[in-house]
């Protein structure tokens, strides 16, 4: 009944459509085919040809229509007004329901600006910095021609460091988000050839692409110790895709764990601003398995920030061994930002018991949690994919899970995808997430977990920051690459000259 309906619904389409260019006023015939159910069903089947061009005295609404048309949304459904004829309300519906057929597109909310998003949303993210400092980052970033999604600045260049005086000049770092590398990196090209090694230069943009996305390292190209708008800087290019993989399962935690610390955002993006705040409630999550039952706000800032330094090998070679605490010394005020309404909402296992006087007379807290076993296992069933799948990679080895699993039908791989019930839950719950909860109660049981997590962690970290650092010297030249490394090595290994003694001091020597 309903493919009769069809035919004679189509039948009345097509002779509307001919009495159109014949008629003085078809606009209300028009509407009524173009307002019906049944035009949500021209709107879905794409045409299997474009030659049929419709007559040419059809306007060009309807042309469109009768043509291929281009794969969007259903048109809104149409509201008559009082004064609509009921000849063009009334349309046979092909199905009994007095409702009109919705596509599931309609259904579902797409997000595509932050202005979209709750109003407090991501707020945390945003770090206050001095103005005038500001505009020399945003000056930067306004200078590249090729379109930047999203960006932001971070390092001892945008946030003072302790052990940095007012004399030093360190690089201002950048990370760039884009959509397509290959076209922006064209662009750049174009407009900074100077940023390039020769060899990239010669090879173009095409190849520049390539080895960002598929050849060694994280996903990203830097161009290091290049002067933009009168300043050092030093930019890195990565996909908008890759940046959210990387936030949302920690592939190689080399610009997620950026994130981690404070960094100043320079351009917003919704999709990155959603995947960031699932990755700093993942390092919440992985230092608070890391730490004892009790412990203080500024062990808390301080693990989270050392996180993605864990099997970094330039961390033994040539980077300052109190980088970490240096940080957090220098900003713990925005680490408070950042991660004091992610805290509390683990209010249910996390509490602050007191405060202590800190070594620079700040006040700070400490704190206790819940360290039994099902609420350590509900933590860390909820840490992000690939961190989860190294850790059941160990497990799996030292007790064969697969072979324990095997009897409930179910694998290692649904352990890792699947989330184990928060503590204390009294809802009923799936097989899957009943199976997970007992294998991750028996993991974080185990005496020796805190250690595997923290070298799991080091092992998604150690291989890409090696091989990125593999490509740095081909993306910026063996010059460049001496020149930027040259003071890391020099502060690390050579001692700091010591101040000249005044003549009081020699006098009591």
């Amino acid at each position: 009944m309903q493919l009769l309906r069809l035919q004679a619904s189509t039948s009345t389409a097509q002779a509307l459509l001919r009495s159109s260019s014949r008629s003085s006023t078809p606009l209300i015939l028009r509407a009524s085919f173009h307002h019906s159910p049944f035009a949500y069903l021209d709107t879905e089947r794409p045409s299997p040809s474009s030659s049929h061009f419709p007559p040419p005295s059809i306007p060009s609404t309807a042309r469109r229509r009768v043509g291929t048309p281009p794969p969007i949304s259903p048109p809104p459904l149409h509201v008559p007004s009082p004064s609509t004829t009921t000849s063009a309300q009334a349309e046979p519906s092909p199905s009994s329901s007095s409702q009109s057929p919705q596509s599931p597109r309609q259904l579902r909310r797409t997000i595509t600006s932050v202005d979209q998003l709750p109003t407090k949303f991501g707020r945390n993210q945003i770090i206050e910095i001095p103005q005038e400092v500001k505009k020399e980052l945003e000056s930067v970033v306004n200078s590249f021609k090729a379109p930047v999604r999203y960006a932001f600045a971070y390092g001892s260049g945008v946030f003072r460091q302790k052990g940095y005086t007012e004399s030093d000049k360190p690089l201002l770092d950048f990370v760039f988000a884009v959509s397509h590398p290959s076209h922006w990196h064209a662009v750049n090209m174009a407009q900074n050839p100077h940023h390039y090694s020769p060899l990239m230069r010669f090879l173009g943009s095409d190849a520049v692409a390539w080895m960002q996305e598929k050849g060694l390292g994280a996903s990203v190209w830097f161009n290091v110790d290049v002067e933009v708008e009168g300043k050092t800087v030093k930019y890195g290019c990565i996909s908008i895709d890759a940046l959210c993989r990387d936030m949302l399962d920690w592939d190689t935690l080399y610009i997620s764990g950026r994130t981690h610390k404070p960094v100043k955002i320079l351009q917003d993006d919704a999709r990155v601003r959603l995947a960031n705040q699932v990755n700093l409630a993942s390092a919440m999550r992985t230092s608070l398995l890391l730490l004892p039952e009790s412990f203080t706000e500024y062990e808390l800032f301080e693990t989270i920030a050392g996180l993605s330094y864990r099997g970094d090998f330039r961390m033994a070679v040539g980077e300052n061994p109190r980088k970490v605490r240096n940080i957090v010394d220098a900003q713990l005020d925005a680490f408070r930002g950042l991660y004091g309404g992610l805290l509390k909402s683990f209010w249910r296992s996390v509490y602050v018991i007191g405060e202590e006087v800190g070594s620079q007379g700040r006040g700070i807290k400490l704190m206790r949690q819940d360290v039994s076993t099902p609420q350590r296992a509900s933590v860390a069933s909820r840490l992000p994919l690939g961190l989860k799948t190294k850790v059941l990679a160990h497990y799996q080895r030292k007790w064969n899970l697969n072979r324990a699993l095997g009897q409930t039908g179910h694998s290692v791989e649904t352990v890792a995808k699947t989330q184990a019930p928060p503590s204390g839950s009294v809802d009923v719950v799936s097989a899957e997430a009943a199976e997970s909860q007992e294998v991750w109660e028996r993991i974080v049981a185990d005496e020796e977990f805190q250690k595997i997590l923290s070298e799991s962690i080091g092992q998604i970290v150690r291989r890409p920051t090696f091989n990125q650092s593999l490509k740095g010297i081909l993306s910026a030249g063996p010059l460049k690459s001496l020149r930027y490394i040259g003071p890391k090595l020099r502060k690390k290994w050579l001692p700091a000259p010591s101040a000249p003694k005044t003549i009081e001091a020699a006098e009591k020597a």
